[in-house]
């Protein structure tokens, strides 16, 4: 185990970055980028579940994909703020994020879906994530419907023509406004560094952000 860097530096990125490098080249994980994420609605009853991480930008956001009608979705849509934890037990190492959620421009998902397994690109035509389902048989009737209009054989080796992005399906940018970086220490002597900056609006995908603040916490 690696202790947190001293002096603190300036900038919790670069470390974020070198963390998923290491443990995304070690083999260790199935998935590294495998992220809890927390959201709320309009109830105050918050909700996780676990997203992939597809980038982490050098200006402080997390992108991840998603279907917008999903129940994490509906609720980003009603409260579009979340909180998120990257957890690498083998490194005894985590990352906290906190801060608003704005989709994705357009353009971006586009060029991500179409990166996409044939047969990931039909999941996103076919289902209606978080809906209630009756039967497997119901989804599996869906996917071969979709699968005909969209030119996608059955076993997803090949489709006729590329497949476009549903309007229902894109990305979202979690902006960071507070970072924690915490590794493990021993007899549970855990370090810990709280970075926290502001945001302003800059337009509907982007943030001005003030220099980062850091404090250490204890265990």
């Amino acid at each position: 185990m690696t202790s947190l860097p001293t002096p603190a530096p300036e900038d919790p990125l670069p470390v974020v970055a070198s963390w998923l490098a290491e443990i995304s080249a070690s083999g260790r994980c199935k998935n590294p980028n495998a992220m809890a994420l927390a959201t709320c609605g309009r109830t105050d009853a918050p909700s996780v579940r676990m997203v992939l991480v597809k980038g982490i930008a050098p200006a402080g956001y997390a992108v991840f994909y998603t279907n917008y009608e999903s129940r994490k979705g509906t609720e980003l849509e009603q409260n579009p703020h979340a909180a998120a934890v990257l957890y690498w037990e083998p490194l005894g190492r985590q990352v906290r994020f906190e801060g608003p959620v704005v989709r994705s421009p357009a353009a971006e998902s586009d060029a991500y879906f179409a990166t996409r397994p044939a047969l990931s690109q039909l999941n996103a035509w076919s289902s209606a994530q978080s809906r209630p389902l009756e039967s497997p048989a119901d989804i599996e009737r869906a996917a071969a419907r979709a699968a005909r209009e969209l030119g996608i054989a059955p076993d997803g080796s090949s489709a006729s023509r590329p497949v476009p992005r549903p309007a229902h399906w894109g990305g979202y940018r979690l902006w960071f406004n507070t970072l924690e970086l915490w590794a493990e220490g021993a007899n549970r002597f855990h370090e810990r560094l709280l970075y926290r900056r502001a945001l302003e609006r800059a337009d509907a995908f982007t943030f001005r952000a003030t220099a980062w603040s850091v404090q250490r916490l204890q265990p």
